[in-house]
């Protein structure tokens, strides 16, 4: 029996966009959702406390161009509270405002039921989130910006 599950893709080098996926014949969406960031899912629960739940593509680092580079993320309070590490060498703790980790390749984010652990409609709420933290031109160009400047200090540090 076919189901339809409503979503927020953040696709690189555009704003964030509201999508409806199918099921596939057993009720799953768990391929949909690996189509939407082009393959093996990896759960990104630090973005938004699981409301709504996003994912990433788990190996879009590897191998990944200039081209790929989606958004960058940057720590919150609530990271530096819970001694969060950057990303980019799993040894700094950081401080609100810092840059966390760079995501690339196309994130979506779907609802998420605590009580039964799987996926639900994204909320309209959730989807201003989403629209808050992804949108505009800043966010849009933030990972290419962000990757280029790290690229550029190493290079300045040789």
């Amino acid at each position: 029996m076919k189901r339809t599950l409503d979503v927020m893709i953040v696709p690189v080098g555009r704003e964030p966009e509201f999508k409806t996926l199918e099921s596939d014949e057993s009720g799953s969406f768990l391929k949909a959702l690996q189509g939407c960031v082009d393959g093996p899912i990896e759960p990104l629960p630090w973005l938004f406390d699981d409301a709504p739940a996003g994912y990433c593509n788990e190996e879009g680092a590897l191998g990944a161009t200039f081209l790929d580079a989606n958004r960058a993320v940057y720590a919150d309070k609530a990271m530096e509270d819970a001694g969060f590490l950057s990303q980019l060498d799993f040894r700094t703790p950081v401080r609100e405002g810092d840059l966390f980790t760079i995501v690339f390749g196309d994130m979506v984010f779907t609802g998420f039921d605590p009580e039964t652990g799987g996926s639900r409609d994204i909320s309209p709420e959730e989807c201003e989130r989403v629209r808050e933290r992804f949108g505009g031109a800043d966010s849009i160009d933030s990972g290419a910006s962000e990757l280029l400047s790290l690229v550029l200090a190493d290079r300045l540090r040789r």
